[in-house]
């Protein structure tokens, strides 16, 4: 079966470099990786704001070059798009539904972004949630086989990003294709069948999030305050980062790392966990990059 998006070998100056991967049909695809690892840049590459500087992009199994139009089945959501101001809400969807040729929206899409109480309101007037939700569902009144999302729940609260959330896994089932660019790792792993991990313009690793957590082991993390000397507790891979240091290894071998931790510790308890995307990024970067990967915790 033909991919709904395949990117092959993708590269911009000083952004991508060989990016390659997939979207198929009925699944969502998640891009992850902190500021700068270039999602931003790929993501004006499949929607046509920027021109490659090599590789190719098939969207609906036609191939995208330089100034072709987008395939009428592609539906893309930028993160700081909008309409004019004094536009409402109603009459943007009543637009794009001329535009496209449809109906509208599903009143199942309405229920789950909410909009039925921002329909009267102006762009102007909405909050950063509000107006993220209203341009998501400008974007689906075309009843699109294949949807981009450009990082639609970066700093907003959580009913919105819930209810972004509720509508991605929804566009799975009821369009064909989602690929969906993330700066948390945590959203990533509840939200995707498929993970892109890009890290400095590559692809890091690519995976269910099942997957690229197994690569790590059989493994558990411990993780202490970024102040506290840990030394090299016997059979435990440590990383350290900005504001915490994380431990990797066996149960045991954590445990006793716990007992050499415990005298300049005081009272804590600690905590042994499984592994989480997130851990398995840290440990697959070869040069650590903690402010960014830690503030999505």
């Amino acid at each position: 079966m033909t991919p709904l998006l395949d990117v092959t070998d993708l590269s911009k100056a000083q952004a991508l470099e060989d990016v390659s991967f997939t979207v198929e049909r009925g699944e969502i695809v998640c891009v992850v990786g902190p500021p700068g690892s270039g999602k931003s840049a790929l993501i004006e590459c499949l929607s046509g704001g920027a021109e490659p500087d090599s590789g190719s992009v098939e969207i609906l199994g036609s191939t995208v070059g330089p100034g072709d139009p987008l395939p009428s089945g592609l539906a893309v959501s930028l993160r700081d798009e909008s309409l004019p101001d004094r536009m409402k809400v109603s009459e943007g969807i009543s637009l794009f539904s001329r535009l496209y040729g449809t109906r509208g929206l599903p009143s199942r899409l309405i229920d789950l972004l909410d909009l039925e109480p921002l329909l009267p309101k102006r762009f102007k007037s909405l909050t950063e949630g509000q107006r993220r939700r209203a341009m998501i569902a400008l974007a689906l009144t075309g009843n699109p086989e294949l949807v981009l999302l450009d990082q639609p729940m970066t700093g907003l609260k959580p009913g919105s990003r819930q209810r972004i959330e509720q509508t991605i896994s929804e566009l799975r089932d009821g369009y064909g294709g989602v690929c969906v660019t993330l700066d948390d790792l945590g959203h990533a792993e509840n939200l995707a069948d498929r993970v892109v991990l890009l890290r400095r313009g590559r692809v890091l690793a690519e995976g269910s999030p099942s997957r690229l957590i197994r690569l790590l082991g059989s493994v558990f993390v411990l993780r202490v305050p970024s102040h506290m000397k840990v030394g090299r507790p016997s059979d435990v891979r440590v990383l350290p980062y900005a504001s915490s240091t994380y431990l990797y290894g066996s149960r045991p071998a954590l445990e006793a790392a716990i007992q050499e931790l415990s005298p300049m510790s005081g009272d804590r308890i600690w905590s042994i966990r499984p592994p989480t995307l997130r851990d398995a990024y840290l440990t697959l970067a070869a040069v650590p990059e903690p402010a960014a990967l830690e503030s999505g915790r």
